[in-house]
């Protein structure tokens, strides 16, 4: 007899663990690793307060899996009525200006448009033509610029280029003007602007070229 209210305590207890993701209502928390998440994602998984752990639960993830901002994230019950959210969202690394409008995108590593912004504190290219919608990635050859854009602020701390002519102009220190192809290696590219930029800077030519040209194989200056 004993045997069998134990088995009848362990199946009333499994039936009482299972049906409680339905009866608890939960509060939605979320960060980031920095800091609040971003308003957009919390408007949304937000919608999921005073819904049932497993509602919730399914619905957040359902979300959090479709959204281009999100590169990874993790849920966690936390008793009594809390499901945290935390989430690894991508960053931008550059900013995207239409020449004609003015207006800015920000713009991670992978060339998706993350936001708008007003401006940037970013590496800037500029250029002509609609930039994509938020979500979209930008054309290969502008995510090639790029790359480029954030090497040259890596080296030299240069934060404004353009795309023009399918090439990439850069302004360096001296007033000596850079041109990029827009197709390639860029670590060949750019590991050959640094070492032509500091020969001539070594050998006090600053003043004799106002142009380095990258597009061909023998570079060129002028």
């Amino acid at each position: 007899m004993k045997k069998i209210f134990t088995i009848v305590g362990i199946i009333l207890f499994c039936g009482f663990v299972a049906i409680l993701p339905f009866l608890i209502k939960v509060k939605i928390d979320c960060e980031s690793q920095y800091g609040d998440c971003p308003q957009q994602i919390s408007d949304k998984i937000n919608s999921f307060d005073g819904k049932s752990l497993f509602t919730a639960r399914r619905g957040v993830t359902k979300i959090l899996k479709s959204d281009f901002l999100v590169s990874d994230f993790s849920l966690q019950y936390k008793i009594p009525n809390i499901l945290h959210a935390e989430l690894l969202v991508k960053k931008p690394i550059a900013a995207f200006r239409d020449s004609t409008s003015g207006s800015v995108i920000l713009v991670d590593k992978d060339g998706i448009a993350l936001s708008t912004a007003s401006d940037s504190a970013l590496p800037v290219v500029t250029v002509t033509g609609n930039l994509p919608k938020i979500g979209q990635y930008i054309e290969d050859s502008n995510l090639f610029a790029l790359n480029l854009a954030t090497g040259i602020y890596q080296m030299y701390q240069i934060g404004e280029s353009q795309v023009q002519d399918d090439s990439l102009l850069v302004e360096l220190p001296g007033q000596i003007r850079v041109i990029f192809p827009l197709e390639g290696d860029t670590q060949v590219l750019l590991g050959s602007l640094r070492l032509i930029y500091s020969k001539i800077q070594s050998d006090g030519n600053l003043s004799k070229y106002s142009q380095i040209d990258l597009r061909f194989k023998n570079p060129v200056l002028r």
